[in-house]
């Protein structure tokens, strides 16, 4: 039995594809506010990192308007939050990724428009 073929080089589609959801999420985060939980939250801002992660691979020329939709969604994001103490994924989780507020800021912000559940849970973490 032969082993699978290594994975093809990646696509900058994924990458646009990524960016496009972070665009609508930045997008509604400033019209409406955030109505769902911290697992939610944690899940819509992995999507920064995600895009983080790929964006080594490709020029901004290979990104074309996405890379200036990230850059309007990375705006969009920033007015619609605010500082946090600690990562929201907790110190423990920082320390092991080695995520800093400033490489990735996405992870220690939290939405200025919230509701109480998330506030809640976002008291909780350590």
């Amino acid at each position: 039995m032969r082993p699978p073929p290594p994975p093809g080089p990646p696509d900058v589609a994924d990458l646009q594809e990524l960016i496009d959801q972070w665009a609508s999420f930045a997008t509604d985060l400033e019209r409406e506010g955030y109505n769902f939980d911290l697992d939610n939250w944690l899940n819509d801002v992995d999507v920064r990192e995600l895009i983080l992660e790929a964006l080594p691979m490709f020029s901004r020329e290979e990104m074309g308007d996405h890379a200036l939709k990230l850059d309007e969604a990375d705006r969009a994001f920033m007015r619609s939050t605010r500082d946090f103490k600690r990562c929201v994924w907790g110190r423990g989780t920082a320390r092991k990724e080695k995520w800093t507020a400033q490489k990735n800021w996405w992870y220690f912000r939290t939405p200025a428009r919230s509701n109480g559940q998330l506030d809640d849970e976002l008291a909780t973490v350590r």
